[in-house]
C-alpha cells in the first residue's frame, strides 16, 4: 500500500517502443533515467506477439522500483507478416495490429498518463493519444544530421521526380552538410518499395509530437542542431521542440565469466590496436560473409574483437525480432582452424559483450565496425571518453 501511494504521488509517464532490441534498449534506458534521476513513475509498454525474443525477455526482468512493464495484449501477427518481409514493412504490420486493438484501452486503464513517449515506428499512437488528450513525445535514436534529413524528406519527396540515387549532385539539406545519393538509407534508395512509403509515412507524422528527444548531445552535432532550431525551413514545418539528452547507454549489466575473460584479454592489448566488430542487435551475415570476415580478420594480422552471430542466408536482419532465441555455437559455422591459436591477437565472442564495461576501457580500441543503432552510440561514447 505504501509503495502504491508513493507511485501515485509521482508524475506518471508511459513509454512505448516498437519491437526489436535496438528499439527497446534505448527507450528502456530513457525510462530508467526518468525513474532514477527524476522520480517519475514509468509504465513501459511492450508490444507482445507470437514472435518471442529471449534477449528482450531477459532485459525486462530486473528493473528499478517505479518502472513497471505493461504487456499489451498479445496479437497473432502470422496472418500479416512473413519471415522474408523487409524489416520496416514487418515492423509496421506488427505495431499496427497491436496498437489498434489495445493501446487506447491500456492507456485508459493506466488512468491516462501525463505523457506517452514513442519511437519512430509507433506513430500510430499520435491519433490514439489525441483522442485521450495525452501529449505524445517522440524519441529519436539516430544522429541529428539524419533527423534533419528525415524532416526534409517529405519536401524532397514532393519536389524530386525519379529516384534520389540518380541525382547528379549531393542532396542539400537545409542548414546541414549535403548527403551523397549513394550514402542514403537503403529504404530511401528505392521510392517504389513499400518500405520507402512506410518510412515516409512515419517521418511525416513527426511534427505531430509535443516534443522530440534526441539521443545525442549539443557539442557532438552542433551544426545540424542549430539548423533545426534556427533555420527557416524547420521553423515553418513547424518542428516540435527538440531536446538532445544523449547518449543513453546501458550501464547496469552483470558480467559473466566469459565477459570477464574477454575483457581481461582486451585489457592486455596496446592502446589503439584493436578492431571491434559488432553487427548490432539484429544484424546477421550470410554464411559466405562470415567466412570472408573470419579470414579477412585473421589475414589482416590486426588485433580484433568480433561479436559473432549465427549466419543466415535468408535476410540481413534475420534476428531482428527474435535476437537471443537461437543456439549460437561459433565452432559450427566459423571456418575450420580459424579459432585455433587466436587468443594472442584476436578474440571472437558469441554473445553481446556487455557494453557498460567495454565503454569503460576504450583505449585499446582503434576502430569500431558496426551497423549503427544503439551500437553507434556506444562507439560515440567510447571515442568521447
Amino acid at each position: 500500500m505504501v509503495e502504491t501511494a508513493a507511485k501515485s504521488s509521482r508524475p506518471h509517464v508511459a513509454v512505448l517502443a516498437s519491437p526489436g532490441l535496438g528499439h527497446v534498449v534505448p527507450l528502456l534506458e530513457f525510462a530508467k533515467r526518468l525513474v532514477i534521476n527524476h522520480g517519475v513513475h514509468v509504465s513501459f509498454l511492450v508490444i507482445t506477439t507470437n514472435e518471442a525474443s529471449a534477449a528482450q525477455e531477459k532485459l525486462l526482468r530486473s528493473l528499478p522500483d517505479g518502472l513497471d512493464v505493461v504487456d499489451l495484449p498479445p496479437v497473432d501477427v502470422s496472418a500479416v507478416t512473413r519471415d522474408d518481409m523487409p524489416v520496416i514493412t514487418r515492423l509496421h504490420a506488427i505495431v499496427e495490429e497491436s496498437l489498434k486493438s489495445s493501446l487506447k484501452a491500456v492507456l485508459i486503464e493506466l488512468c491516462n498518463p501525463r505523457a506517452l513517449v514513442i519511437d519512430l515506428f509507433c506513430t500510430q499512437a499520435f491519433e490514439i493519444c489525441s483522442q485521450l488528450s495525452i501529449p505524445t513525445y517522440s524519441f529519436v535514436t539516430t544522429s541529428i544530421h539524419f533527423f534533419a534529413f528525415a524532416l526534409y524528406l517529405p519536401t524532397l519527396d514532393r519536389e524530386v521526380q525519379g529516384e534520389f540515387v540518380d541525382l547528379p549532385e549531393p542532396i542539400e539539406i537545409p542548414g546541414c552538410p549535403p548527403v551523397r545519393p549513394e550514402d542514403l538509407l537503403d529504404q530511401v534508395r528505392n521510392r517504389k518499395i513499400d518500405e520507402y512509403n512506410l518510412f515516409l509515412l512515419h517521418i511525416s507524422r513527426l511534427p505531430l509530437a509535443a516534443g522530440i528527444f534526441l539521443n545525442s548531445w549539443e557539442n557532438l552535432e552542433l551544426v545540424p542542431l542549430r539548423a533545426i532550431r534556427e533555420h527557416s525551413f524547420y521553423l515553418q514545418i513547424p518542428t516540435p521542440p527538440i531536446y538532445p539528452i544523449g547518449p543513453l547507454i546501458k550501464q547496469d549489466e552483470t558480467l559473466s565469466a566469459s565477459d570477464e575473460e574477454c575483457l581481461a584479454w582486451l585489457g592486455k592489448q596496446p592502446s589503439d590496436s584493436v578492431i571491434f566488430v559488432a553487427p548490432g542487435s539484429g544484424g546477421t551475415l550470410t554464411a559466405e560473409q562470415v567466412i570472408e570476415m573470419a579470414w579477412g580478420l585473421e589475414q589482416s594480422k590486426q588485433r580484433f574483437l568480433w561479436v559473432v552471430r549465427m549466419p543466415s542466408d535468408a535476410s540481413a536482419s534475420a534476428t531482428f525480432f527474435n535476437v537471443g532465441s537461437d543456439v549460437n555455437d561459433p565452432q559450427a559455422y566459423l571456418p575450420e582452424g580459424f579459432y585455433r591459436g587466436l587468443r594472442e591477437w584476436g578474440w571472437w565472442y558469441h554473445r553481446g559483450l556487455h557494453r557498460s564495461k567495454f565503454s569503460a576501457i576504450p583505449p585499446q580500441v582503434a576502430f569500431y565496425l558496426t551497423v549503427g543503432g544503439t551500437h553507434l552510440w556506444r562507439a560515440y561514447a567510447t571515442v568521447c571518453q
